[in-house]
């Protein structure tokens, strides 16, 4: 790798755009990821991670980006199995070191790193184990081998319990090989339909975050996160997705062993193999200035939504089980159970499917818009579906409808929207019900790493949309229902309490 290999604005050498104050600052703002809490002994552990799938451009990053993520889960008692694309051997000259001994040298720092992260105390479900993995593909030039690094990505996934999370540097790293590690791993989790979370290394050399917002301050809508996303993000233009920002907690034993981890890349420390390749002379790769700006009380993830929703259904004619399963089926009756009136004039459905749901709604409601982003979805929907008052529309979320409704359906979605999408929903669900309509939220209970929200926190935040009241409620240990809206009467107070 030499400067000019890497983006214009960024060779990895220059001083941070934010200081650590500001990025405290940042850092204490960002929620916490919900997959995961914080048990008894002050450790983040995930509710459920069959699997951790690392994906490592060169030796120091998986624990620079990664550490927490690797910790979680080897708490969890899960195997983590660590890509490493390179063996680095690009960050030195190959007159000050030959490149096959500096590979060695390199991968042998990398494997004492991982002998530190298994000395963490196992969690409740015991330790899991960790392995480490050599491509050997040429440091550098990443950008030119993505087709073979997403096969080998997939080719590791098909070695993991179904549902293992695969994490890589943010494809917005600002380094070409991490950029390309990110690109790559979303491609192949989309086509595993894995769960897909990003970590910044380099990143918080170059851009500056947002500023947190001031308390009572509104999320910022669709085109404000975009321009937010833009001024924040280096010079070259590229856009970070800052509010899928989530946190996760550094304890105090994961600081220590994060520490002694980092310490044993003596070849990126220091100048004994000579001066790195981007550096001035007497000047190591992972500066102090470097490490004291990356290795915070929290790290910083983006949790992407890889699921291929359009091959799942081009794949498979019923891919979450809605017609099979007994849950799925007492789901949809309970939902329609809690509305409150006989009838609606004008439903809203987004996401709905292959039209299960829909199929009911059309029993109820004098018209039903019903949309997915699925094409393969609406074929099937609109096979079962015949119904005249129910129309189908290839759209995603955020191409909310004109007019008024009275009915909005939101099942199962609202965990797949980043904070931008997810404060434009409330924002159009609260501009567009109507008085005396009702807007029912059912949502999963259980853990998923694709979730950038639990149930529990989608329902806080539509319980406090102004000028809604709740309208009924269902909670199990599998979902929770809400149905909300404009203050109206009872249904018993509108049939026969006067």
């Amino acid at each position: 790798m030499t400067p000019a290999e890497t983006p214009p604005t960024f060779h990895g050498a220059q001083t941070p755009r934010t200081t650590r104050a500001a990025l405290a600052q940042y850092d204490a703002a960002v929620p916490e990821w919900g997959i995961g809490e914080i048990d008894d002994a002050g450790r983040w552990i995930p509710h459920e991670l069959p699997g951790l799938l690392v994906i490592a451009p060169h030796p120091d990053d998986e624990v620079l980006g990664a550490a927490a993520l690797i910790a979680a889960g080897l708490r969890r008692g899960s195997p983590v199995r660590v890509l490493a694309a390179t063996d680095g051997t690009g960050s030195h000259p190959s007159s000050s070191i030959p490149a096959d001994q500096l590979a060695e040298i390199r991968a042998a720092e990398s494997e004492a790193a991982m002998a530190e992260l298994r000395s963490l105390t196992p969690g409740p479900h015991g330790l899991g184990t960790l392995e480490r993995i050599r491509l050997q593909l040429p440091d550098g030039e990443l950008s030119t081998h993505t087709e073979s690094l997403t096969e080998a990505i997939g080719a590791a996934l098909q070695d993991l319990p179904d549902g293992t999370l695969v994490t890589a540097p943010l494809s917005r790293d600002g380094h070409p090989d991490h950029d390309a590690c990110g690109e790559a791993a979303a491609a192949a989790a989309a086509q595993h339909n894995a769960p897909l979370v990003q970590y910044p290394v380099w990143l918080w050399l170059h851009s500056t975050p947002p500023a947190p917002r001031a308390a009572g301050e509104e999320a910022p809508g669709a085109d404000e996160a975009s321009e937010l996303r833009a001024e924040a993000a280096p010079s070259s233009g590229t856009e970070v997705p800052w509010t899928a920002a989530r946190s996760i907690p550094i304890d105090a034993e994961l600081a220590r062993v994060r520490g002694r981890a980092v310490a044993g890349f003596v070849s990126q420390l220091g100048t004994a193999h000579g001066t790195p390749v981007d550096r001035a002379p007497g000047e190591p790769v992972l500066t102090a200035t470097m490490l004291a700006t990356v290795l915070r009380e929290r790290q910083i993830v983006f949790p992407g939504t890889p699921l291929d929703f359009e091959g799942l259904h081009a794949g498979q004619a019923d891919p979450w089980g809605v017609t099979s399963r007994w849950y799925e089926q007492r789901k949809y009756a309970l939902t329609m159970a809690v509305l409150p009136r006989a009838r609606y004039r004008r439903a809203f459905e987004p996401g709905c499917s292959i039209g299960v749901l829909t199929e009911q709604l059309a029993q109820r409601c004098d018209a039903v818009l019903a949309t997915d982003i699925s094409g393969s979805a609406l074929q099937a929907a609109t096979r079962r579906v015949a119904a005249e008052n129910v129309t189908f529309e290839q759209a995603s979320i955020e191409d909310w409808p004109d007019g008024t409704i009275d009915l909005i359906l939101i099942s199962e979605l609202a965990y797949y929207l980043n904070d931008s999408q997810w404060a434009t929903v409330l924002g159009r669900a609260a501009d567009t019900l109507e008085s005396g309509g009702h807007l029912v939220s059912v949502h999963w209970r259980h853990p998923d790493a694709q979730a950038f929200r639990s149930a529990e926190q989608i329902r806080a935040d539509l319980r406090a949309v102004p000028g809604w009241d709740l309208h009924g409620s269902y909670a199990d240990p599998d979902m929770l229902i809400d149905v909300l809206g404009p203050a109206s009467p009872s249904v018993a107070q509108t049939e026969f309490l006067h």
